[in-house]
């Protein structure tokens, strides 16, 4: 059961519902919330008399060693007051306090790290759904809340929707996720569709950092205020194993990266201060070439060569720090084998992930869009440092792993990881 100091978090998402190894389907009730009453087994009762039904099912409130747990309850995110009552009046004798909240609220909470000031989230599916007419077809059409943190934690700051079959799709975009974003989820009921809405806000919009929603992220840490006191969030630290299927030996060649960097992951998304660099700050980068990997880092950063782990199979670790801040950009290279793509290398990741058991890496996304190329992503949390963010790329038998650390005392490394990871070429 949850810590009692972590309340339970209850996400009602696209109508399934799960708590621990618990589950309810609850897409009826959130199709009919707009009626008073609705039945169930046969009998009608009012509505908030079958959500008591659905809380009662899952065994909520939880009980931790000094008792009840709260709740974090969240919905979705286009609700106003009226739909949101039945729920309010059926968790008032739950005995617990209850916090509910749009589903973008538990999103941005769950999904972006410390440093992480704006994002948007964009849910390609409507709960209830909207009525079809043959005769007058409706658009496609996508919900999008932006958010900022204050001081009280992630707050809404503005809805708006996106049309992506209209002729204005491009500018609209740019106007619904404006310059400040610096992260776009995407959640949603179909994966096609996801992968649409992913590929536009990518395609028209500055944020560079565009992932699908992981709704294992919202159930454990969608209780997070997001405020400054708030406890420390979940972050990544070096680059995950691969094992590519050639033995036992090609499956631990990164974990050395993190004791040897000693790095943590941002996920704050980079292209909106790459975007705004001017042609002055272009000419202080330089290309670095380290074996088959080129890419743009900073001038004036120094380069050092943490060597490979002994062995044939051991990765090649270079970084770039910026002697006045600490900023780092480290640059991992393993081989894979020469058939290896991103969806296969994904694939072992998330297979090695799982393996580890723990809290580390969190954010896995197989495909990420991040400043025009295809990408893996994700963030580790080594026990103590600053935080990194990982992007993983795939070509010719070989795997790149470029990694972002902001500065010592929290400078922004945005600009640079862009640059780096827009750049990034591997040689035949």
């Amino acid at each position: 059961m949850p810590s009692p100091s972590r309340p339970t978090v209850v996400d009602l998402a696209y109508g399934q519902v799960r708590v621990g190894g618990r589950s309810a389907d609850v897409r009826a009730l959130l199709e009919a919330v707009d009626a008073a009453t609705v039945v169930v087994a046969g009998l009608r009762q009012y509505a908030h008399q079958a959500w008591q039904a659905q809380w009662a099912g899952l065994g909520l409130p939880d009980h931790g060693p000094d008792g009840p747990v709260p709740i974090v309850l969240g919905h979705p995110s286009t609700w106003g007051r009226l739909r949101v009552s039945a729920l309010s009046r059926s968790v008032a004798d739950l005995g617990v306090p209850v916090s509910l909240l749009p589903r973008a609220v538990l999103i941005a909470r769950s999904h972006s790290d410390g440093a992480m000031q704006r994002c948007a989230v964009v849910e390609t599916t409507h709960l209830p759904s909207v009525m079809a007419d043959p005769a007058r077809p409706r658009r496609t059409s996508w919900d999008v809340t932006r958010l900022r943190r204050t001081a009280a934690g992630w707050e809404i700051e503005a809805s708006d929707v996106l049309e992506p079959d209209a002729d204005d799709i491009a500018a609209r975009t740019e106007e619904v996720v404006d310059d400040s974003v610096e992260a776009v989820f995407v959640d949603g009921t179909v994966p096609e569709e996801i992968a649409r809405a992913a590929d536009i806000v990518s395609l028209h919009a500055l944020a560079g950092r565009v992932v699908p929603v992981d709704g294992g992220l919202i159930r454990r840490y969608g209780w997070r205020s997001g405020r400054a006191d708030s406890p420390a969030g979940h972050g990544a630290a070096a680059a995950i194993p691969v094992d590519d299927g050639e033995g036992e030996g090609r499956t631990t060649r990164w974990i050395p990266v993190a004791g040897a960097v000693a790095v943590v992951i941002a996920l704050v998304a980079a292209g909106v201060g790459f975007l705004q660099r001017d042609s002055g700050d272009a000419a202080s980068d330089r290309t670095a070439t380290v074996g088959r990997t080129s890419l743009s880092v900073p001038a004036d950063w120094r380069q050092s060569e943490l060597g490979a782990a002994p062995g044939r199979d051991g990765p090649s670790r270079t970084v770039f720090a910026d002697p006045d801040t600490g900023r780092r950009i480290l640059l991992v290279q393993s081989d894979v084998r020469s058939d290896s793509t991103l969806a296969s290398v994904a694939t072992s990741l998330g297979n090695r992930i799982r393996q580890r058991g723990d809290d580390v890496v969190t954010e896995f996304s197989p495909s990420t869009r991040f400043m025009g190329r295809d990408v893996i992503s994700y963030r580790e949390a080594p026990a103590s440092g600053s935080a990194i963010r990982w992007y993983v790329l795939v070509a010719d038998g070989t795997q790149v792993s470029v990694g972002c650390q902001s500065g010592n005392a929290g400078e922004s490394v945005d600009a640079e990881c862009a640059r780096a990871v827009s750049t990034v070429q591997i040689a035949r």
